[in-house]
């Protein structure tokens, strides 16, 4: 007898040997290993699933057989309510702690506003995953009375069903569990593999498991009771835990947001889903947890992207360089107007029972427009907290194709840039863009303007050409035709200077040092409208006695012709014609025509000067 235990307990020791070095690797495998063990507790032992009262299985001693959870343990879905939770680094959805008569204040992580570390992860335990401070050595350690009642629900440990299971998986009863505080059985009973009873919710702080049962409830007011389901069990025990990547469910149970008001069956979703990619096929991780999510750009700009390769007609480039693309792209309000949503975290949607769950406390409003810490405009939410304040976060989803972007047709830029659109508000200078989205009032006539100006240099240009060629070849060197020069001559050379010098300068600064917004831009557009007119009534005035001669009408032509290009380069970004390829072409032109207009203007002005002399 003896011998054979011996012989039994070394052979244990090598199978637990080989599965602590195969833990975690690769070996070549094609295929995903069928998750076929029996459940161990949080001591490490087999759980005996017919047992009267059978322990319950803890996921990350019984995932740790082959998984290295301690690596997991800094995940981005387990670091909730600690100071590494990943809000510090990202601008995501608040955790909102909300009283009965309405009032509601955003919970910061450096003092939990004033919640134990039990007292946060009994709220909030609904909406994450488990670990975090729900299963901290260093919470659990903390010292608050009655206000701490780990000793009752013992700790919150990872549920890598909640992500992982491929079967119906309960965030319903996960809620219900957790709000029982029955925390070791929550995940077992949410994903299916056995029945919570009890209620720890209701034993005193001091509980004590020797005490008899309380002879007035035996239903409620009693410890939790896992009662696991046989017919998933074999007769050693062991159960087949199906298991796999996260499906679009696993994600949404968690992280779903609504329109108020709005039927299940209107709700369009996100253009990916309906594609039939994956959560998971753009917020990526390894094995540990840390997810890393791919930019927009990574497969719709990048060379190499799976993704279709967008056009943006008429788009000026600006747009690229300041908004990110959720921007025009994300929202879940119909047609992208201002309207009141609900989330999963904020407002408990998605969990049904007897018991009405959800609540519009918080009350959260989208879409907003705010400035994020990289400089790039992006799409918030707010929700009032502390009364009249507003706390925003950024949102990316759900996102839109094209022929639903805010900006597509028919309202195009007026979308955004009208008097009437609240897009910017909130954000910033409302000074400027009062005044820029007014300017846009006369955008239409501008771009007539500038089209006519365009027109009538181009019909100057060609005049001047063959007049040029005309008197060359006649060999005349003068009948020039002489205009007294009157205070308006006087105005429109002032006029002319004062707009290009501007024009130089804002384009030199916005060249070399990229600033080329804002006011600069501003009043950038304002001079060059200015200098286009300037300019047609120059050429009206000084057409005769710039061509008096061949070489003053070459140079008079070369003038107008620059002119001519310096204009054309700056309308035709208006228009919706060129893609982001063909804006960055018309930008360089434009450049470019608008150095060599300033170097003629000074060759038609040393000329002049020579001539008078």
């Amino acid at each position: 007898m003896m011998g054979y235990m011996k012989k039994s307990l070394i052979l244990t020791a090598v199978a637990a040997g080989a599965l602590t070095v195969a833990a975690g690797d690769f070996n070549g495998g094609r295929t995903v290993p069928v998750h076929r063990f029996a459940p161990v507790d949080r001591e490490g032992d087999k759980v005996s699933v017919k047992a009267r009262m059978p322990a319950a299985m803890s996921q990350e001693k019984t995932c740790a057989q082959c998984h290295d959870v301690d690596k997991m343990h800094g995940g981005s879905h387990f670091r909730a309510g600690t100071t590494n939770d990943a809000v510090n680094l990202v601008n995501r959805e608040p955790w909102f702690l909300c009283s009965t008569n309405g009032g509601c204040r955003v919970v910061s992580l450096e003092d939990r506003g004033g919640l134990t570390a039990w007292e946060w992860a009994r709220t909030f335990g609904y909406a994450f995953p488990g670990g975090g401070l729900a299963s901290s050595p260093a919470a659990m350690g903390e010292a608050a009375g009655d206000r701490q009642r780990w000793f009752v629900t013992g700790p919150l440990e990872m549920n890598c069903l909640a992500c992982h299971s491929q079967d119906d998986y309960d965030v319903s009863e996960w809620a219900k569990q957790t709000m029982r505080e029955n925390w070791s059985g929550a995940a077992l009973a949410a994903a299916g593999y056995a029945r919570v009873e009890g209620m720890n919710a209701r034993l005193d702080a001091s509980w004590d498991p020797f005490i008899a049962e309380n002879p007035d409830d035996h239903l409620f007011k009693v410890p939790e009771k896992i009662v696991y389901d046989q017919s998933k069990f074999d007769d050693k025990g062991r159960c087949t835990f199906r298991v796999g990547k996260p499906k679009n469910e696993n994600c949404l149970a968690c992280h779903a947001a609504a329109e108020v008001g709005v039927p299940s069956h209107k709700i369009a979703g996100d253009v990916h889903l309906q594609r039939g990619m994956r959560c998971i096929d753009c917020h990526q991780n390894g094995m540990d947890h840390r997810i890393e999510t791919r930019s927009c750009a990574s497969c719709h700009m990048e060379k190499g992207g799976a993704g279709p390769k967008p056009t943006h007609e008429g788009i000026p480039l600006v747009h690229f360089e300041k908004l990110s693309c959720t921007v025009c792209h994300s929202g879940i309000t119909e047609g992208g107007r201002r309207a009141q949503v609900r989330t999963m975290r904020a407002n408990r949607i998605g969990i049904y029972g007897k018991a009405h769950w959800e609540t519009d406390c918080p009350f959260i409003e989208e879409p907003f427009v705010r400035k994020g810490a990289d400089g790039h405009v992006e799409l918030c939410r707010r929700a009032a907290v502390d009364g009249s304040n507003y706390v925003y976060w950024a949102f990316a989803h759900d996102v839109r194709p094209a022929r639903m972007a805010r900006g597509a047709a028919p309202d195009r830029c007026a979308e955004c840039h009208s008097a009437k659109s609240g897009f910017f508000e909130g954000y910033g200078d409302k000074v400027y863009f009062t005044a820029f989205n007014l300017a846009f009032l006369g955008r239409p006539v501008f771009k007539v303007v500038l089209w006519l100006v365009f027109a009538l240099l181009c019909i100057f240009a060609a005049s001047a050409s063959a007049l040029a060629i005309n008197r060359w070849s006649a060999g005349l060197s003068a009948a020039t035709t002489n205009f007294l020069w009157s205070m308006f001559k006087w105005m429109v050379d002032a006029a002319f200077v004062l707009a290009a010098l501007y024009l130089a300068v804002s384009g030199a600064v916005g060249w070399c040092a990229g600033g080329m917004t804002w006011w600069w831009l501003m009043l950038h557009m304002v001079a060059g409208g200015v200098m286009a007119g300037s300019v047609v009534v120059l050429a009206v005035l000084r057409h005769g006695e710039r061509t008096a001669t061949a070489i003053s009408a070459v140079l008079w032509a070369s003038w107008l012709l620059c002119a001519a290009a310096t204009v054309f380069t700056a309308v035709m970004p208006m228009m919706a014609v060129f893609g982001s390829d063909g804006q960055s072409f018309l930008l360089w032109s434009h450049r470019l025509a608008a150095l060599a207009f300033i170097a003629v203007s000074l060759a038609v002005c040393l000329v002049a000067v020579r001539r008078r002399r």
